[in-house]
């Protein structure tokens, strides 16, 4: 089954963009319209919108050992949360002129200190499509456990990270879903991979 929507980009009208705020992120100020179901249009409305680049989010697997490598890091966007320590998948923003393979590898590397093999597409999504212009491509990639070193901590002190490494069985980590992951794209990601697992290591031939 495919899903195809009944507009495009083709049926909305900004009248005008306004930047509020560029920083860590940007706000802006959009004045719009679109075509509504009923073949009219909407009343022009004024929406403000955080900014980002896009980003590319990567579950690293090893077909061999049958493991998941996790990462831990503080966010402070969710100091509310009884812990603001999350488990994630290896992610970074894409900067202007990058592939995505480009971005999952470096980010592989300098997250995890592994190197990544095969790399697939997996989907991509909105994390918030009424407030935040941005998307996140999701990859799998295949990578060797062992060259996990989880005495060190990783990241890149000029980004302020600090990231611990977690070594799991894959049927483990697909556990955790049942526990409180408090982020998108690592719920995402072990949920394609619960669903597809069997398929990419036929298409993987392991």
């Amino acid at each position: 089954m495919t899903f195809k929507p009944t507009y495009s980009k083709k049926d909305v009208e900004v009248l005008k963009d306004e930047c509020l705020y560029k920083g860590f992120f940007e706000m802006r100020k959009l004045t719009l319209r679109h075509r509504q179901f009923n073949g009219g249009w909407s009343k022009p409305m004024q929406r403000e919108m955080m900014v980002r680049n896009d980003a590319v989010c990567v579950l690293l697997f090893d077909p061999v050992a049958n493991k998941i490598l996790l990462i831990e890091q503080f966010r402070p966007a969710v100091i509310r949360s009884e812990s603001p320590w999350l488990l994630e998948v290896v992610a970074g923003m894409v900067e202007e002129g990058e592939s995505d393979e480009v971005v999952a590898r470096r980010e592989a590397f300098e997250e995890a200190g592994v190197t990544v093999k095969r790399l697939e597409y997996m989907f991509k999504f909105v994390p918030s499509p009424g407030g935040l212009m941005e998307y996140l491509r999701m990859y799998v990639a295949e990578f060797d456990a062992n060259q996990v070193d989880l005495t060190q901590s990783y990241g890149l002190d000029n980004e302020n990270e600090d990231i611990k490494l977690h070594l799991l069985d894959a049927n483990d980590a697909v556990e955790l879903l049942k526990y409180d992951i408090e982020n998108a794209s690592t719920i995402m990601a072990l949920q394609w991979f619960a669903l597809n697992k069997a398929d990419l290591l036929a298409r993987w031939g392991c």
